[in-house]
């Protein structure tokens, strides 16, 4: 399913932002436990701080004058389409690691696997809520949520 055809609002917006950022970065770790045998391979990393960043600029801006502001930064490009490029850095934690100790690199990669994880899962459920709330007729014994 087409993330971009969910979007009804700027919430929807930062939530399929994040849900596609999960996407990426699970591949790039899946990538780095895939090819950790092979000759030359550097792993890399997705800097999940740098977004974190961003957004949190981007629901400021939002609260503030109503708008979105997506702004670049060092590791992320947003594109006039919607879109976004994320560019992978080099890992250098986990290169150290790769070598020294392969154990603790795989733990590594599957620690971030499960992180990841539960970000993709509750920004889904998030939007799926959200998402579902719109679809409903507005009662009056409902109670809003003022988070």
């Amino acid at each position: 399913m087409e993330l971009s055809s969910l979007i009804q609002d700027n919430v929807d917006e930062i939530l399929v932002k994040i849900i596609q950022f999960t996407h990426i970065r699970h591949t790039v770790i899946s990538d780095n436990i895939r090819n950790c045998r092979s000759a030359g391979f550097v792993p890399r990393y997705i800097d999940a701080e740098d977004f974190a960043k961003v957004i949190s600029a981007a629901l400021t801006e939002h609260q503030r004058n109503k708008r979105l502001a997506l702004c670049d930064s060092q590791t992320i490009n947003f594109l006039p389409d919607g879109d976004f490029r994320l560019e992978p850095q080099i890992d250098t934690e986990a290169a150290g690691l790769m070598v020294s100790d392969f154990e603790a690199y795989i733990q590594l990669q599957k620690n971030r696997l499960k992180e990841n994880s539960i970000n993709n899962k509750t920004a889904c459920a998030l939007l799926e809520h959200k998402l579902c709330r719109t679809r409903e007729p507005a009662r009056s014994d409902s109670v809003e949520n003022k988070v």
